[in-house]
């Protein structure tokens, strides 16, 4: 559980109180109406939390590819870089591995 985004936790925080205040009222024998409206609250967004998750835990993890990526040596012998950085910027085609408009990686193949 990754709560360090504050949608994250403003998501975690209102699903699950809907749910558990619902589990209250249950408790509390209130009429079952009143406890179907905070469970259909509550968990979706309990699924859009988890979801929010997520989507950031992977856009984190691809950031810090790309910022391994970027620290390689390119020693590529068509567009002569030093750094891959400078290859990625540029979006040389001999060295960069593309899967459609977005960039994959960087081959550091000098046989490429």
């Amino acid at each position: 559980m990754n709560v360090d985004n504050l949608t994250n936790r403003w998501l975690a925080a209102l699903g699950i109180g809907a749910v558990i205040f619902g589990l209250a009222l249950f408790t509390l024998r209130v009429p079952v109406r009143t406890m179907i409206i905070f469970f259909a609250i509550g968990i979706p967004v309990v699924f859009l939390w988890l979801y929010a998750d997520e989507r950031s835990r992977k856009e984190k993890k691809e950031m810090e590819e790309l910022g391994k990526i970027q620290q390689q040596q390119c020693i590529c012998s068509v567009c002569k870089h030093e750094q891959a950085a400078v290859c990625l910027d540029q979006k040389c085609p001999c060295c960069i591995i593309l899967k459609g408009d977005s960039i994959v990686g960087h081959s550091i193949n000098p046989l490429q």
